[in-house]
This record gives structure tokens, C-alpha cells and sequence, in this order.
């Protein structure tokens, strides 16, 4: 092809025909501007395609997070009824000597609490990604902030907080109270009576319950399940963002 214009030119000019070899010229320009445009064009558009897939990948992973801390979620919300029971029973004084016979969970009052860590590996992806792109956030990305920033903040302010007040608490029993070496935290085993005396009459340990009640059924449990809300609208956009990319 080369040639073929090559010879052309060498005939104009040979010829004399300056004016057309001049148009011709100017064409032949035109042609090769025109397919470097094209040529950058067919560029932009394939890294345009693979940066959407990157992307998309991206909001897949942020998905399964989602869906894996709604699971994990969920598994706190449901336990936290029998865990509200045994608070209150102590709170408002109304449990018994003979409950502690079938009372497993009563061991962990004060004691502890279902802990979550939030999965944030799509986040982190997806913020790699706008820097090294120099993206500006979409609406979804934004979306994205709020959750991660601030909702999951909150939750893990919740958590240091429990885990202050009920590690403060172990701190006291352990130097003072002499049941505690004896204490099953994790199996099935019949309570002591110094435990249960304890756990009836004890005002320091009615206070903490109340804190920590406060704590974990006012904060705790309401950001959860706000952070489960809204990581059900954020999957439901990252669904219709894949489906009109697809």
C-alpha cells in the first residue's frame, strides 16, 4: 500500500503536475490523521471496556461483602432476643434462684457479647481504584462512603465501648470475687451458689447489665440493622449497574 502511493507521487511529479500532487498530498494527510484518530478511538474504547470490567468486578466483590455481613448480622439480631431476656431478668429483678437451672446463657451477662467484622475488601478495591483512575465518585460510590465511613464507624464505636465497660467489669470480679476461678465462661456446667448469690443481690453487678443493655439494645443492634438496610439498597443498585454495563 505504501508503494502503491509511493508511486503515485513519483508520477505526479514527474509529470509536473504540482497542483494535483499538492491535493494529493493534503489527501493523503487527511487519510493518515483520519487513521490515527481511529487507531486512539479503537484504543480509548478497549481501555474504557476493560476499566468497566475491572470495575464491575470490583462492585461484584463489594456485593458478596455485603451479602456475608447481612449473614453475620442477622445471626447477632436473632440471638440478641434470648441475650435481652437474661439482661433484663437482672435489670428489672426478676430472676430466680431455680432460673440459673436451665439459664445457659446467664453465664454471659457482663461477660460478653456477639462481636462482627465488617468485610471491606470490594471497599478497598474500589478506592484503590478511583485513585490510581483519578475517578471522580459516582452516586454509588458515594453511597458507598456513607456505609463504610460511617455507619461501620459507628458500629465500631459500639464495640470498643462493650468491650470497655465488660473488660472493666472482668477487672473487678476477677480480684474480688472467689467464685470466679471456678467460672465455666464457655461449657454447660451448674452454676455455684456464690455465683448466683452474686448475680441476685450484687448492685455493681445489676449497674453494669444496665449500661451494657443500654449499650447493645439502644446502639449496637440498631446500627446493625441499619448498616443491613442499607447494604440491601446498595445491592440492589450495584445489580442494576451490572445488568445495564452487561
Amino acid at each position: 500500500m505504501i508503494k502503491f502511493f509511493r508511486k503515485i507521487r513519483q508520477n505526479l511529479v514527474s509529470e509536473g503536475k504540482a497542483v494535483n500532487y499538492l491535493k494529493y498530498a493534503i489527501g493523503e494527510i487527511i487519510l493518515v490523521v483520519i487513521g490515527i484518530l481511529i487507531a486512539l478511538s479503537i484504543n480509548n474504547w478497549n481501555q474504557e471496556r476493560q476499566q468497566k470490567k475491572v470495575l464491575n468486578n470490583i462492585y461484584a466483590t463489594i456485593k458478596a461483602d455485603l451479602q456475608q455481613d447481612i449473614l453475620n448480622i442477622d445471626k447477632i439480631v436473632n440471638s440478641s432476643q434470648s441475650i435481652k431476656k437474661d439482661y433484663l431478668a437482672i435489670i428489672n429483678k426478676t430472676r430466680k434462684k431455680e432460673d440459673f437451672l436451665n439459664c445457659i446463657n446467664c453465664r454471659y451477662v457482663n461477660f460478653g457479647f456477639p462481636n462482627i467484622k465488617l468485610r471491606k475488601n470490594g471497599s478497598e478495591l474500589l478506592q484503590n481504584y478511583n485513585q490510581q483512575n483519578n475517578t471522580s465518585s459516582d452516586s454509588l460510590s458515594i453511597k458507598l462512603n456513607n456505609l463504610y465511613l460511617d455507619l461501620s464507624n459507628n458500629i465500631y464505636v459500639d464495640l470498643d465501648e462493650l468491650a470497655t465497660n465488660s473488660n472493666s467489669f472482668l477487672e473487678i470480679v476477677k480480684y474480688t470475687q472467689p467464685w470466679f476461678a471456678d467460672f465455666n465462661f464457655r461449657g454447660t456446667d451448674t452454676y455455684s451458689d456464690a455465683f448466683i448469690e452474686y448475680a441476685l443481690t450484687d448492685f455493681g453487678y445489676r449497674n453494669t447489665a444496665k449500661v451494657i443493655y443500654e449499650m447493645y439494645f439502644n446502639n449496637y443492634i440498631p446500627h446493625l440493622k441499619e448498616y443491613r438496610t442499607k447494604s440491601l439498597e446498595i445491592i440492589a443498585l450495584i445489580d442494576e449497574k451490572l445488568v445495564v454495563d452487561e
